[in-house]
């Protein structure tokens, strides 16, 4: 009976290619995973254990099922740079691919992206994006991924609500995964493709940005006629320096986005409390809205700013 000795040695996921290679037949393969020594989770690529995948393990099921000019891409690939993003939903159609998958019942899909050309239709827990760009995928924990800012903007590009592009934009920017001019280098790539909402986010971005909330601050900022404050300003005071969403350094107002407030540990909170009094006490006025307020009651949001700014 086939054993895991017979697998190559230097690693646990293979192409029933590889393993013909390696003198391991087609019989044998079928009598693994019949017997559940080895287990074959998408078509044509062999694991060399029963039981769960590792994420790791399914990232090489996905990259060898699409072949080796392959990488992962959007979504896994942002994971796989340690983004605050989950993968890909099966309850999500994803435009542009071909095929029948599903997600195994503990995780999400895994996204690999290849060149145009040679179509092949996803499978199993394998999302096949094709891609007309050039890839040009960098080395990631051993495994090709696609950049930073590619996955970021291939993300926002499938995106269905303008907040998950304004989130994939801001969380990537706010761990230093990308850089302004990287992600603007990648929109200009898509041409006609750019769309409004990874548009807005970008320049949103460039202004000094770095949420969602503020995104959304800013929306107010503009329906009320308000003149453009300063975005994530520094405000020295006795106790250090501090940051603003949004300030109008010479009328001594500020104003933030605050999609916390309900989720602060004692500790978050108390830190939060000095942070506003030192603000208080250097002279600002510091107006704070919730993020859900900003986006359901946009017009009062703004008087109450336009009341101490105008």
């Amino acid at each position: 009976m086939p054993s895991a000795s017979l697998f190559p040695t230097d690693r646990r996921v293979a192409h029933r290619r590889d393993l013909r290679a390696a003198g391991i037949s087609n019989q044998r393969v079928r009598t693994a995973v019949r017997t559940g020594r080895w287990q074959e989770p998408v078509r044509g690529v062999v694991v060399a254990h029963g039981g769960g995948l590792t994420r790791r393990e399914r990232w090489q099921v996905g990259l060898e099922f699409a072949g080796p000019d392959a990488c992962l891409s959007h979504h896994s690939a942002l994971v796989a740079w340690g983004a605050r993003v989950d993968e890909l939903s099966p309850r999500r159609r994803t435009a542009g691919v071909t095929g029948a998958f599903a997600a195994p019942p503990e995780t999400g899909m895994v996204e690999v992206s290849r060149p145009h050309g040679q179509h092949m239709a996803s499978h199993g827990f394998v999302v096949v994006h094709q891609s007309r760009r050039p890839l040009e995928p960098v080395v990631v924990a051993g495994l090709p991924v696609t950049t930073a800012a590619r996955a970021v903007v291939d993300v926002s590009l499938g995106a269905h609500r303008r907040a998950d592009v304004e989130h994939v934009v801001s969380d990537a920017l706010q761990r230093e995964l990308v850089s302004i001019d990287d992600l603007f280098s990648e929109a200009r790539a898509l041409g006609r493709r750019l769309g409004p909402w990874l548009r807005s986010a970008l320049e949103d971005a460039r202004r000094g940005m770095r949420s969602v909330g503020e995104s959304d601050l800013r929306r107010v900022v503009v329906a009320a006629g308000l003149p453009e404050p300063e975005w994530n300003a520094p405000v020295d005071t006795p106790a250090g320096r501090f940051f603003v969403d949004a300030l109008w350094r010479e009328h001594g107002v500020g104003a933030e986005a605050d999609g916390r407030a309900w989720h602060l540990s004692a500790e978050d909170w108390a830190a939060d409390l000095r942070r506003q009094n030192a603000l208080h006490g250097a002279g600002l006025v510091l107006l704070r809205f919730p993020v859900p307020r900003l986006r359901a009651d946009r017009v009062s949001c703004g008087r109450e700013i336009a009341a101490l700014v105008h």
